[in-house]
């Protein structure tokens, strides 16, 4: 036998146990045939100005929408790029001003907040929901409203108003103004 073989004696059952013990440990993992997943990761963007705010939102797996609202008329408005004419197709629009408590004809200067989260809830009476909510606040009460998007993914370029799902209101702001 040669010198580099004598030390090798044992290695075969050794590296046999290793890999007996390593295709035990693929399979209860069930890892067996499958790459491993990596979790999904959204970029979710909002800028604003004195203005306008905008953001972006994740609508479901590759469909990003994006939401603009316009502070002096309250209208919160959106659009899904179509993939395939490159063109906004799904077309969102909703009035934030009474759901935030103001009121017709006496609104002055507001500055509001808009930010997007991701929520699972699919869902709210006979609507499908994105899976994602849009959150906007007013900036001098901090009353903020959780709007729900619309939207089907057989269905991408249908769409209807932005469902408020809730009304938070901190410090007791009142409900009108």
């Amino acid at each position: 036998m040669n010198g580099w073989m004598r030390g090798m004696t044992g290695v075969p059952a050794a590296g046999m146990a290793a890999a007996a013990c390593l295709l035990v440990g693929v399979m209860i993992g069930g890892r067996l045939g499958e790459s491993p997943r990596l979790p999904a990761v959204f970029a979710v963007t909002s800028q604003a100005d004195d203005s306008f705010a905008v953001c972006t939102v994740p609508l479901d797996v590759g469909v990003e929408g994006f939401f603009m609202l316009d502070f002096e008329t309250g209208d919160l408005s959106g659009g899904v790029l179509n993939p395939a004419t490159s063109q906004f197709g799904a077309l969102y629009k909703h009035n934030v001003l009474k759901d935030l408590g103001f009121k017709p004809g006496q609104v002055k200067n507001p500055k509001f907040l808009l930010v997007a989260g991701l929520a699972d809830l699919r869902r709210a009476g006979n609507a499908s929901l994105a899976q994602s909510v849009l959150y906007v606040t007013d900036s001098t009460t901090g009353t903020t409203v959780a709007y729900g998007i619309p939207w089907s993914m057989q269905q991408p370029q249908v769409a209807a108003p932005l469902v408020p799902l809730d009304i938070a209101r901190p410090r007791g702001a009142a409900k009108a103004k």
